[in-house]
C-alpha cells in the first residue's frame, strides 16, 4: 500500500478507546516524540521505522514486530532517524475498560515484547475493520479487538533483546516509587546514595529529560490521581503522598493532570 507523508491510515477514538495507524515518511519532530506522560494505558506496535524508544530508565532499540507497552504516568519518548520511515499502531485506553480479573496482570507487565504472530495480526486485522464497518458495529468490533489485545499482551513473553539501563537512574526510580509517601527532596536523595545535588541533578535530567523534583511531583500527583478516581477524597489523597498544604497539591495536580482534582476525569 502506497503512503503519503505524515498519513493516519485510520483514527478512531471513543469512550476511552482510541486506535490508530500512522505513518511518517520522514518523521518531523512532534510532542508525542518528546518526553511525556500521560494518564492512559498505550500499546505501540511498531511495523517499520529506525527507532530508539525510551520508558522511564530503559531504553529499547526497536524492530518490526516489537511492542511497547506504557502504563498511566510512565516518562517515555522516542528518538527517530528522520531518513526513514517510522510506521506504527497506537492503542489507547483508560483504566476503566480493564477488566478487574485482569487489571492486576496487565499493572505487572514490563515495557518491551516481541510480539507473536497471533497479536501482530490482531493489528494487522484493525485496518480491515475500520474500512468495513461503521457506528456501533465498529465501535463493537474494536472494543473486543481491545479486550483481544490486553489478553494477549498478558500471554507474551518479554522481549529477547534486553533494554539498556543506567544503574544509577534506575536506583534513583526504584527509590522513588518505594518511598512515594514520603517526603522526598533531593538532598534526601543525594545523602541516600552518596552523590552530590549536582551529579544527581544534571544525570537525571540528562536521561529522563525531566528534572528530579519534577519527576517525583508526576510521580505522586499520578498515585493520588489514580486514588481519587477510585472514591478517595482529593483532600485524604494528598495527605496520603506528602502534601501537608492542600493548595499546594490543588495547584501541583492542575499542572500535572490539567483539571482539578475530581471523582470524574473530564471528557478530552
Amino acid at each position: 500500500m502506497p503512503f503519503a507523508e505524515g498519513d493516519i491510515m485510520f483514527a478512531y477514538k471513543k469512550d476511552g478507546i482510541d486506535f490508530a495507524h500512522k505513518y511518517d515518511e520522514h518523521p518531523a519532530p512532534a510532542p508525542d516524540y518528546e518526553k511525556h506522560y500521560h494518564d492512559f494505558f498505550e500499546i505501540l506496535y511498531f511495523v517499520q521505522g529506525d527507532a530508539d524508544f525510551t520508558v522511564e530508565d530503559s531504553v529499547y532499540k526497536l524492530h518490526s514486530g516489537d511492542i511497547v507497552f506504557i502504563q498511566p504516568g510512565e516518562h517515555h519518548h522516542v528518538v527517530l532517524n528522520r531518513k526513514v520511515s517510522y510506521e506504527r499502531y497506537v492503542l489507547k485506553f483508560s483504566e476503566s475498560l480493564i477488566p478487574k480479573y485482569m487489571f492486576g496482570r496487565i499493572r505487572s507487565r514490563s515495557s518491551f515484547y516481541n510480539a507473536s504472530k497471533s497479536m501482530s495480526a490482531l493489528f494487522g486485522g484493525l485496518d480491515d475493520i475500520y474500512e468495513k464497518y461503521s457506528g456501533d458495529d465498529l465501535e463493537t468490533l474494536f472494543t473486543c479487538r481491545m479486550l483481544e489485545l490486553m489478553i494477549m499482551l498478558c500471554l507474551e513473553p518479554e522481549a529477547n533483546k534486553t533494554a539498556v539501563h543506567d544503574n544509577t537512574i534506575t536506583q534513583i526510580i526504584n527509590y522513588i516509587s518505594e518511598n512515594i509517601r514520603e517526603q522526598i527532596t533531593l538532598p534526601a536523595i543525594c545523602d541516600h546514595f552518596h552523590f552530590s545535588q549536582s551529579y544527581i541533578s544534571n544525570k537525571f535530567s540528562r536521561h529522563m529529560k525531566v528534572s528530579v523534583i519534577s519527576y517525583v511531583r508526576t510521580k505522586k500527583i499520578m498515585a493520588a490521581h489514580r486514588e481519587i478516581m477510585q472514591g478517595e477524597k482529593a483532600t485524604d489523597a494528598a495527605e496520603h503522598y506528602g502534601f501537608t498544604d492542600y493548595s499546594t497539591f490543588y495547584r501541583a495536580y492542575v499542572k500535572v493532570m490539567g483539571f482539578p482534582p475530581s471523582t470524574r476525569i473530564p471528557e478530552k
